[in-house]
This record gives structure tokens, C-alpha cells and sequence, in this order.
């Protein structure tokens, strides 16, 4: 996870198949769940979007990674 230009290694037994992310615009939340096994992954902490929109960015590594967003 990145946060203020800071990575933070996330260590998950096993990669989780499927990820969702949710976002509490008001209360400035942003966590990710193994969607399966529904557990957290991570969640950042509290921050203030300030009125500004809230966009998705993701970085998928490794060969033959590949990611599939769904709504």
C-alpha cells in the first residue's frame, strides 16, 4: 500500500482471488477485503477528501499478472 510516498508491505498468506474496495466518502475511509474470505487486507487511515473526486488507481506486477475490474 502507498501512503504520503510511504510503502507499506502487505503480507497475505496467499494472493486473494478476487479484492473489493470500499470508500466511506464522508468519513474519509478507503479499505480493501479479500472478497472471498471477506478479512480486511488493509485500510488506510482517515483523511479528508476535501469536496476533490476520489479516483481508482492500481498497479498490477509481475508477469502474467493481470487485473479485471467489476462493478
Amino acid at each position: 500500500a502507498l501512503t504520503s510516498l510511504e510503502r507499506i508491505p502487505l503480507f497475505p498468506i496467499r494472493a486473494p482471488r478476487r479484492v473489493r474496495v470500499a470508500l466511506d466518502y464522508e468519513r474519509g475511509q478507503v479499505a480493501f477485503f479479500d472478497a472471498d474470505k471477506r478479512s480486511l487486507i488493509f485500510a488506510f487511515p482517515a483523511a479528508s477528501f476535501k469536496g476533490q473526486s476520489v479516483h481508482p488507481w492500481f498497479l498490477v506486477w509481475g508477469e502474467g499478472s493481470r487485473i479485471t475490474l467489476c462493478p
